[in-house]
């Protein structure tokens, strides 16, 4: 099966988005499928599977959802988008966030025969961005043959002024081999902290996390230390080796977003790794992770109940141990190679309903 997926984000720039479609070209190519991915990026960047990847479109950088995003809206690349589909073929289109022009509906637009399948990944307390653009989202509404969302917060927010039968089907997480990750053992001194994704976007909240270490640093001077990795941090963007040797060395990972998250594939790839994570009780995260005993959950934007967390999972030795253990067991569930089973039902015509997830 020829499949060409669609990612509106710079590829040049780390983000869930773009990691979720990369992992998902990977793993359709393991699987034997004919896959190419459309999307722009704003320097040259070495990916894995570089040759199946066309650039097309200009950046635009500006506000989305409470984050500084890096998108196409370039409207000069219709051609080559109807170029690529008629050289290609595809028998499936699927295109990420559909509602995000241009690359996506030109992707449509053209897409003669081939199943359209459109993947909702954002979420937001407050948006109403897709009430505004209306007539736009019924356009493209019309014109998907099968609509994904990557969380049911994600499905809901779609579906709160367009409804349609949407499909749940989460973030995958490529597992890291046998042997790699984090090895089993004690909390160090200092213990490790890690904090990956954009320092420089409030809604990440890295603010809250600076704060929190100052805290524990004032009440332990030493005992803890903190390894940002991601845009506007001091080590700024990392490769996939350096990432995961920041996993492998870390004895938690922080994930203190202020809300605006649909899923929260930092902390799932920390817990493939390994790492407990101590996350914020925003929708995205604790739908997954409440209860999952891999952590904790704390208060949005609360520094003292996020220092407090760190320092009470880091402390507790056995209960460290468990974590750890528990984090490879729940991010399994989410591996690629058992989750992409279910887009290629969609891809094949499989039914849709809002009762499946």
């Amino acid at each position: 099966m020829r499949v060409l997926l669609t990612t509106p984000y710079d590829l040049a720039v780390p983000g869930g988005v773009n990691r979720h479609v990369l992992d998902l070209l990977a793993t359709l190519l393991r699987r034997g499928f004919d896959v190419r991915l459309a999307g722009p990026a704003s320097a040259q960047v070495a990916l894995e599977n570089n040759e199946r990847i066309h650039r097309i479109g200009r950046v635009w950088v500006g506000a989305l959802n409470g984050a500084r995003s890096r998108v196409t809206l370039d409207l000069g690349i219709g051609g080559e988008v109807r170029r690529l589909i008629r050289e290609f073929r595809p028998e499936v289109i699927h295109v990420q966030e559909p509602f995000l022009p241009t690359l996506n509906s030109f992707a449509l637009l053209h897409a003669g025969a081939a199943r359209r399948v459109g993947t909702f990944h954002t979420y937001s307390e407050t948006s109403r961005g897709y009430l505004w653009a209306w007539p736009w989202c019924r356009w493209v509404n019309a014109r998907l043959d099968a609509r994904v969302a990557v969380s049911v917060p994600a499905r809901e927010f779609a579906t709160r002024w367009h409804p349609a039968a949407f499909a749940v089907v989460p973030n995958g997480v490529r597992l890291p081999p046998a042997g790699a990750g984090r090895a089993e053992r004690p909390a160090g001194r200092p213990a490790r902290v890690l904090f990956v994704g954009r320092a420089d976007e409030p809604r990440k909240g890295f603010a809250v996390l600076h704060e929190a270490m100052r805290r524990l640093e004032a009440e332990a001077p030493g005992a803890f230390v903190l390894d940002a990795v991601g845009p506007a941090t001091k080590r700024g963007t990392v490769s996939a080796a350096e990432l995961a040797a920041a996993y492998a060395t870390a004895d938690v990972c922080a994930v203190p977003s202020l809300g605006g998250e649909s899923f929260g594939l930092v902390a799932l790839e920390a817990l493939a790794h390994g790492v407990p994570v101590v996350a914020s009780a925003i929708r995205g995260y604790a739908d997954w992770l409440d209860g999952a005993g891999v952590g904790g959950l704390v208060a949005p934007g609360d520094a003292a109940a996020l220092a407090s967390a760190i320092r009470r999972l880091a402390g507790d030795t056995a209960g460290h141990a468990r974590c750890a253990r528990r984090a490879r067991e729940v991010a399994a569930r989410y591996d690629w190679e058992r989750g992409v089973g279910r887009l290629i039902g969609i891809y094949g015509g499989a039914p849709i309903s809002n009762d499946e997830g």
